[in-house]
């Protein structure tokens, strides 16, 4: 076996499709029996979308989402403090900005992508219990005293990662933490008075989140200051009360009621060995940004091509790369929310900026490849003859260039207005869509190919099945 990976989630699922559409053995552990089919995550961005994308599942996909408008943040008095609206048109990703999803059925969809494949085994219903290894492959120990044997193994098993605890791997507490209630409820009737976009209210007695979801799905997020600890939650009544501002039994019925304990941390250690941790398991944070599964899906689009390219011929020290590349990118991440999550909470003492607000799209850590302000960024996905860029070059390594020249790397003359905003002639495009390195001149381009394409080489192209 290739790869192992604990966790069937969205991140696990994702990593899982990636590395079979590649041609490599995977199985996956998931110790819950049936697949989770109430909403969790509800929001992904465009740069995941594209993510989702390269596994040939985009069609699909979409039909579980709807395109997000964006976020506003309201004062008390129901004054727009932050207008955080998202485009309508397709953006630079190749896709929408941000789109509304029902994880569920998002997560059947990754699901049934496997079935296409006889290199790949799901399994529900099997925890791990233990973890061993050496120079050569992971042993990972079952609850019915069985092991499975593989080469590399991926922790995406949540923010209560067993293995993360199993291989010893501490945390850093970031600073956040707090006790919120997440509502869903199911609308009985139209409430277009509610409103698409996702609304932040900022009030330092009673903080809230309101978010429009799929069809009559609605969510509200509420700052909670009773029980004591996450088995403990409110009352129904309790509940009605804290939802009577926007909604009434005879408005909708609650499909779920959760506490969550919001925190922000970060995994000391990404890799320990041959094995990797993804998604929650590596870094948790409040949902003010909606990013928490878009950083999963960072790491699945990283971490799959390094581990394809590895068990391909590449060094294996091209793994090593992952956990700073990923880690500095989280944080920016993380940073934010948390500066929003404070924002929310403190505009009654007079401490709420106003205007427009931005998406940030931040650059990897050190890792392959120089940085500076295009490398180690995101590169802008264009079509090349109808069809966009990563899907062309069969999420390989490709280039963008402002004129066509001979490589053993693909290349693409499209982009061009993007190219020269950046001041650049050409960028070479990893697997995962962001910049290796670029050159301002053809001769610099062959020469920026010819010192990648050995690496690139060791990407397998992917082959959707038929």
């Amino acid at each position: 076996m290739d790869v192992s990976i604990v966790g069937a989630g969205p991140v696990g699922l994702t990593i899982a499709n990636l590395l079979a559409l590649r041609g490599h053995s995977v199985e996956v552990f998931e110790k819950q029996q049936e697949a989770y089919n109430l909403p969790r995550a509800i929001h992904f961005d465009g740069e995941a979308m594209r993510v989702f994308q390269s596994t040939g599942l985009a069609d699909d996909v979409l039909k579980g989402t709807l395109v997000g408008k964006g976020m506003l943040f309201k004062d008390a008095s129901d004054n727009v403090l932050i207008d955080w609206s998202r485009g309508q048109e397709i953006g630079p990703m190749g896709w929408h900005e941000s789109y509304r999803f029902h994880q569920p059925s998002v997560e059947e969809t990754l699901a049934n992508g496997l079935k296409q494949f006889g290199n790949v085994t799901l399994r529900r219903g099997v925890e791990v219990t233990g973890v061993s290894q050496d120079e050569r492959s992971v042993t990972l120990t079952l609850a019915d005293g069985s092991q499975k044997t593989s080469k590399y193994v991926v922790a995406a098993d949540g923010t209560n990662s067993t293995l993360r605890h199993l291989l010893g791997i501490e945390t850093e507490d970031l600073g956040f933490d707090e006790r919120w209630v997440v509502v869903d409820a199911l609308l009985k009737k139209p409430r277009p008075d509610l409103g698409d976009y996702s609304v932040q209210f900022c009030d330092p007695i009673s903080p809230a989140t309101y978010v429009r979801g799929l069809d009559n799905r609605r969510r509200w997020e509420m700052r909670w200051a009773g029980g004591k600890g996450e088995a403990d939650r409110p009352s129904k009544d309790e509940l009605w009360g804290m939802l009577a501002r926007w909604i009434t039994p005879e408005d909708a019925d609650l499909e779920r009621d959760a506490v969550y304990q919001f925190r922000s941390a970060i995994a000391e250690k990404w890799k320990s060995g041959r094995v990797f941790l993804a998604g929650d398991a590596a870094h948790s944070m409040p949902p003010f940004m909606g990013q928490g599964m878009c950083a999963g899906i960072r790491d699945a689009a990283n971490l799959s091509w390094k581990l394809s390219a590895v068990l391909s011929g590449a060094k294996n020290d091209l793994l090593d790369s992952y956990a700073n590349e990923r880690a500095v990118n989280v944080r920016q991440f993380i940073d934010m929310t948390m500066r929003l999550g404070r924002l929310i909470n403190q505009t009654g003492a007079g401490k709420a900026p106003s205007g427009q607000m931005k998406s940030i799209w931040p650059s990897l850590g050190e890792g392959i490849g120089m940085r500076d302000e295009i490398a180690g960024h995101l590169v802008a996905q264009p079509t090349f003859d109808g069809v966009l860029t990563d899907t062309a070059s069969k999420h390989g390594f490709y280039v963008l260039a402002d004129q066509d020249f001979d490589a053993e790397i693909p290349v693409y003359t499209t982009g061009k207005e993007w190219l020269r905003e950046k001041g650049v002639f050409a960028v070479l495009v990893r697997p995962d869509g962001y910049a290796l390195a670029h050159a301002g001149n053809l001769i610099d381009a062959k020469k920026m190919v010819r010192d990648w394409q050995e690496l690139a080489a060791c990407v397998p192209k992917v082959t959707y099945p038929i």
